[in-house]
């Protein structure tokens, strides 16, 4: 059975080539072991301090994340098969956020946020049919992150406690893939940013979160897919962005 190295080896392939990993065989590794595997996947690329990270809320707000695989401001990308596009808002850090004594108020986290903008996350899982039910296996392939998209910035106000975040459009070609109301799963979308700031991060290691990073908290679109190479645009905040998949 293909343990921890070895998983890590075969999620290392799977990301640089798109290629997908068939689970029969493979051992459902534990939350710890899977952030391990995480860092190994980072080190193998010369990636030890990501340019950003990803995190969801789950278990009665207990936070998950991983790093994210790259974060660009380009427009251009490579297309795989099977990959879905997740609408986000990214928050470009503008301070560190050690954990400290006196817990940070939401309102000192959203301080630290030096602009937020339209966020565009790229996903595919590396498992054939999906990592299923299994935690471990969901986290040690990055929470299926394949890249990050940082686009246009949005107005600051749209981070306000209580603040609608409006209409969300997503479109490929003459497809529409999301058009409605942009809400997000926690309802807030800080609220995973002010837990990781508090407890730091749960990725192996720990740390916390660094000035120039990027965070991003969960889609507001879900997570539809693009079947072939082609562009997708989102209109969000009264800006937009066009992505190339090529």
């Amino acid at each position: 059975m293909i343990m921890r190295t070895g998983l890590a080896t075969i999620l290392a392939q799977a990301i640089a080539d798109a290629s997908l990993i068939d689970k029969a065989g493979i051992g459902r590794p534990n939350v710890d072991d899977a952030y391990a595997i995480q860092a190994e996947i980072l080190a193998r690329r010369g990636a030890d301090q990501p340019a950003g990270y990803k995190f969801s809320l789950r278990d009665g707000g207990k936070l998950y994340g991983a790093p994210l695989l790259f974060v660009s401001a380009d427009r251009s990308f490579r297309f795989e098969t099977g990959i879905k596009v997740e609408v986000e808002l990214a928050f470009v850090l503008g301070q560190d956020l050690p954990p400290r004594a006196t817990p940070y108020t939401r309102d000192e986290v959203f301080a630290a946020i030096e602009r937020v903008a339209i966020g565009v996350e790229l996903v595919r899982s590396r498992y054939v049919d999906g990592p299923g039910d299994a935690l471990g296996l969901l986290l040690s392939d990055f929470m299926s992150n394949i890249g990050y998209v940082v686009g246009p910035e949005l107005d600051r106000s749209l981070l306000a406690a209580g603040a609608k975040l409006g209409g969300l459009r997503l479109t490929n070609g003459s497809s529409v893939l999301f058009d409605g109301p942009a809400i997000h799963a926690d309802g807030d979308p800080l609220a995973a940013v002010v837990v990781c700031a508090n407890h730091g991060l749960p990725t192996h290691g720990g740390g916390h979160l660094k000035k120039g990073q990027v965070v991003t908290t969960g889609t507001l679109s879900g997570a539809p897919g693009i079947p072939e190479p082609s562009s997708f645009t989102v209109s969000l905040g009264g800006r937009e962005v066009t992505v190339s998949l090529a």
